[in-house]
């Protein structure tokens, strides 16, 4: 547990509790993504990295990590940016 938050120490066990499905959203479409079972451009790669971004950006800003709010947010952003505009690939040499 954390020792201090910046405001609602009650909701300490539940911010921790949902980095922690952040986290395994995260480390599950990584591990997918190694197997080749998911592809990291597609959506459920993408879907998985947004959301355990978002949740685990929650988390830092409710502990005060700023230097990790702000990498989980560009994580999301950049997932959620390739979720709503995907790129085009024409051939094999822009995989």
């Amino acid at each position: 547990m954390t020792k201090q938050v910046l405001g609602y120490p009650e909701l300490e066990w539940v911010t921790a509790l949902l980095a922690y499905i952040g986290m395994l959203c995260i480390l599950g479409a990584f591990a997918l993504e190694t197997r080749g079972i998911i592809h990291s451009r597609g959506r459920s790669y993408l879907g998985l990295m947004a959301f355990g971004s978002g949740i685990l950006g929650i988390r830092a800003v409710h502990t005060g990590e700023w230097a990790f709010v702000v990498l989980e947010v560009a994580w999301m952003l950049a997932s959620l940016v390739a979720l709503v505009c995907p790129p085009v690939v024409d051939g094999p040499d822009n995989v």
